[in-house]
């Protein structure tokens, strides 16, 4: 793997089944809009890979081939081998899940917006409905994102759901904490679930941030094999 991707652990006992990773800063930008992204994809250890218009919404699509056209939404589903998926980030988090018995993946781009409206949740249970996956077997990474120490927010106790004020701190708001408890709502052990605790923010040389006014974005991918 390349020395500017990261890797969760928690996966890598299935190498053999699945790719994974986080680009860093250092890889360049994989935002799908810049004019040289198709020569910037090629860095990837994939020929095709499925990005996506993100709306901050809570949509949970199924992908079981290449589409013709882009698609939009924030949480991708995939059951079919060599189809890989991928989210940008550069503060939101990038939630990656797989499921070693029934063999399916599924990627999520989860900004603020998207936490309201609960799309991990949402995600996890299209993923026990329509494929039969239990929560208790399902692996869960969450990838370096914007940290309590940096989500400021104006007004959270008007901005944010009621679900959501325990992660409340003042203006701070610990939206990793808020993406824990809606993995280990849906019966996810807590010890299935990892995270790169490392803001983006506070990580510049590392990371792309928006909130540092970065344009960039990094880009979180998994393909089953």
């Amino acid at each position: 793997m390349n020395k500017n991707i990261l890797e969760f652990s928690i996966f890598k006992p299935y190498s053999n089944r699945i790719t994974h990773g986080i680009t860093t800063k250092p890889m360049g930008s994989f935002d799908d809009k810049d004019k040289d992204f198709r020569t910037q994809s090629e860095k990837l250890p994939f020929t095709h890979t499925v990005f996506s218009n993100q709306i901050h919404g809570d949509d949970v699509i199924v992908v079981n081939k290449f589409p013709k056209e882009k698609l939009s939404g924030d949480s991708f589903i995939a059951y079919k081998k060599n189809i890989p998926l991928a989210i940008k980030v550069a503060d939101c988090q990038g939630i990656l899940i797989y499921d070693p018995v029934t063999e399916i993946i599924a990627a999520i781009h989860a900004g603020w917006k998207s936490l309201t409206k609960e799309i991990i949740k949402k995600t996890i249970h299209k993923m026990k409905k329509e494929f039969g996956a239990n929560p208790k077997h399902l692996l869960v990474g969450i990838s370096p994102s914007l940290g309590k120490c940096c989500a400021k927010f104006s007004d959270p106790k008007t901005e944010l759901p009621e679900f959501m004020q325990p992660f409340v701190d003042n203006h701070m708001v610990n939206l990793l904490s808020a993406s824990k408890k809606q993995i280990t709502d849906t019966g996810i052990p807590e010890n299935q679930i990892e995270i790169i605790n490392e803001c983006t923010k506070c990580n510049p040389n590392k990371y792309f941030s928006h909130r540092n006014g970065d344009k960039g974005r990094m880009a979180v991918f998994i393909n089953l094999l």
